[in-house]
């Protein structure tokens, strides 16, 4: 009985990890991004990510807390590379040779190629994170979120 407790308390406790870094953000992957980010005139942030990446599990609480303080501001999404529909996204988009995890911003109307705005092995903190976001786009009127630029346009 023991030891079916362990393996019980084993599997829960992997469960809830992978699911720490699912969860903020509207998931996305190839099968959506089209009609959900390249169809919207909201610029969108998203992390793309791994349950199994240990810094990707370090930087989870920063991502939650970072989508928590901007959501007013700007639409967030998550892929999680691990499926092969967000595999798929991160090769054609041509943010796995950066790594993960990190952070994009798709933020030019009519563009399918994403912005970095983050990516390294090391966890950076949500002022980090907002100070890189902000400087470059003003921040709208709460409610309102940020709009694509069109292309051409520096903000």
């Amino acid at each position: 009985m023991a030891v079916a407790t362990r393996v019980i308390f084993v599997v829960a406790a992997v469960f809830s990890l992978a699911g720490v870094a699912l969860g903020a953000g509207e998931p996305l992957d190839s099968s959506n991004v089209d009609a959900t980010v390249l169809a919207s005139d909201d610029a969108w942030i998203v992390e793309f990510q791994s349950p199994r990446c240990g810094s990707c599990q370090e930087m989870a609480p920063v991502w939650g807390q970072f989508v928590e303080r901007n959501k007013r501001y700007v639409r967030f999404g998550q892929v999680n590379i691990d499926t092969d529909e967000g595999m798929e996204l991160a090769r054609s988009s041509g943010v796995i040779e950066h790594g993960i995890p990190s952070i994009w911003a798709w933020d030019v109307r009519g563009s399918a190629e994403p912005t970095k705005i983050w990516a390294d092995f090391e966890t950076t903190t949500v002022q980090h994170l907002e100070s890189l976001v902000w400087s470059k786009y003003a921040k709208r009127e709460e409610g309102l979120p940020l709009a694509k630029l069109d292309a051409g346009v520096v903000a």
